[in-house]
């Protein structure tokens, strides 16, 4: 296996671990949280959107992109979108969300980073 290819299994493996656990969360904490009436300080309610869009970020860079941030700014951008679909539907607008996406946006491009350091370091 190629350094490339290696990049790109380490990238989409981090993206499916953010997924899974953004799912559990969403699925299990968030359940609990809101039927124990526990003040998590809304981390149930935004903590998935933080990792699904790191997740997602990640996943997507399974294969050679030439902008790499340009992925990571659409699945930031079509999380901050849905948030607003969702106001049009429900007159809901959840702030905490959209930060939590933005949030997980920056975030993504650190691991996109330290992933592209980690393996031009190996490459030598």
């Amino acid at each position: 296996m190629t350094i490339l290819e290696e990049k790109h299994k380490a990238s989409f493996l981090i993206g499916l671990g953010f997924v899974i656990i953004g799912f559990l969360t969403k699925v299990i904490y968030r359940e609990y949280i809101n039927s124990h009436g526990i003040d998590d300080f809304g981390l149930a309610g935004s903590l998935p959107s933080f990792l699904y869009v790191i997740g997602f970020s990640q996943i997507f860079q399974i294969r050679p992109i030439k902008y790499p941030v340009l992925v990571i700014l659409v699945v930031t951008l079509g999380s901050v979108i849905y948030e607003f679909k969702q106001f049009r539907s429900s007159g809901n607008l959840d702030v905490n969300d959209i930060v939590a996406s933005i949030l997980g946006g920056t975030i993504s491009y650190v691991i996109l980073i330290l992933v592209e350091k980690r393996f031009k370091n190996q490459d030598r």
